[in-house]
């Protein structure tokens, strides 16, 4: 699937994803053709843009718990918007607390993995999706590195809260693409977030570790920004959790005028030492939700593409794989496969693909058996 701006949408483009209104209410199912009429009512949504199947791709699998994820999260921006709006009024916040205990029932509870997926987003909603995401995204981290439900909570609320300020930045900044933001864009941005500080600071009476969570992250964002970043000093482990989640929302999410970038790209950039994330924040994060998933299509650093067959949980980035050049698979945890073939991101096209055999099926019966399949090391060209 590929990510199509709005104003480039045309009649009988197929659905990736489904659309649901603010009640939970599909609009449009996926694999559905786009019309000119359908198109006209995307646009009056003011998306930015949405997921397009590519015209030979197949539908790729989505579970039921796929499509509640979707609900939930468009059901809960109504929610969080009116948290944020009731704020910026100068009243206290009704549902703050239920919506916080939603999440971490449903996300933080720190069972299995889930598939995470951006919502489709507008201008108008964008600040709320990616706080509503950051909040998702930091219970589920937190519910894979301990039982501290009292942390969880606080870490929450924060993801839900801390973008507040970025209402108020001008149209003029945020339409913008990331190399078109000036310094003095970014010191505006940087003001209107610590407005949204204050003014939740007036306005909520938040436990103070919540405003101080709130209050370090926002630091962070503009030291990492300003290359002045400290990564020596001792930063609370739930800032650390909310930088991973802010980051990895913001990287994959759909922009003004960019690509978004995948689940892989945005992990390679938090696994990086460079970028000074919490490693072990970041693993928690590869253990809650499914980055590089079974079934995922591959393309590999020799130019090969394939398709992941079992996920590693020690090391994403090196499961089991079948590549679609010699129908044959690889072990990537096998360092002198490594050495020859390494993931280098996710396929958005099936249109190259190779005919594949039934050596998956083989392959799981051989697990399923309790066998061993054998491994095939590439050769050198």
């Amino acid at each position: 699937m590929k990510f199509v701006p709005t104003d480039e949408l045309k009649p009988k483009m197929r659905l990736a994803r489904p659309i649901f209104n603010k009640k939970g209410v599909m609009l449009y199912d996926r694999d559905s053709k786009l019309t000119k009429q359908g198109i006209e009512s995307i646009k009056n949504f003011k998306l930015i843009g949405i997921y397009i199947l590519e015209p030979a791709e197949p539908l790729p699998p989505m579970t039921e718990e796929d499509r509640e994820f979707e609900r939930f999260q468009t059901m809960s921006v109504f929610t969080l918007q009116e948290i944020m709006q009731e704020i910026r009024d100068g009243q206290s916040p009704k549902h703050l607390e239920q919506l916080t205990m939603e999440i971490q029932r449903q996300f933080g509870r720190g069972n299995g993995k889930f598939t995470f997926m951006q919502n489709l987003r507008s201008p108008e909603d964008n600040v709320y999706k990616h706080s509503l995401n950051t909040a998702i995204l930091a219970a589920a981290i937190f519910g894979k590195l301990t039982d501290n439900r009292s942390g969880q909570r606080n870490a929450v609320i924060a993801a839900l809260l801390h973008d507040i300020g970025s209402l108020d930045i001008p149209d003029a900044i945020t339409h913008k693409k990331t190399e078109e933001l000036t310094e003095e864009d970014y010191e505006a941005i940087d003001h209107y977030r610590e407005e949204g500080y204050r003014m939740i600071r007036e306005n909520c009476d938040l436990d103070s570790e919540i405003m101080k969570d709130i209050s370090y992250l926002l630091r962070a964002l503009k030291e990492i920004r300003t290359n002045s970043y400290n990564p020596g000093k001792t930063v609370d482990f739930q800032v650390e959790t909310l930088k991973v989640a802010y980051y990895f929302d913001k990287m994959t999410a759909m922009k003004f005028g960019e690509e978004p970038q995948s689940d892989i790209a945005a992990y390679k950039y938090l696994h990086h030492p460079a970028h000074h994330m919490n490693q072990q924040v970041v693993a928690a994060l590869t253990q809650a939700i499914h980055i590089v998933p079974v079934g995922c299509t591959v393309e590999f650093t020799n130019k090969r593409k394939g398709i992941v067959l079992t996920e590693n949980v020690d090391d994403i980035l090196r499961p089991f794989v079948l590549s679609f050049h010699d129908n044959r698979m690889y072990n990537l945890s096998d360092g002198k496969v490594f050495q020859e073939m390494q993931i280098k991101d996710v396929v958005k096209t099936m249109d190259n693909r190779y005919v594949m055999t039934d050596l998956y099926k083989d392959y799981q019966a051989a697990l399923e058996r309790g066998e061993v399949p054998a491994i095939r090391i590439p050769k050198k060209n």
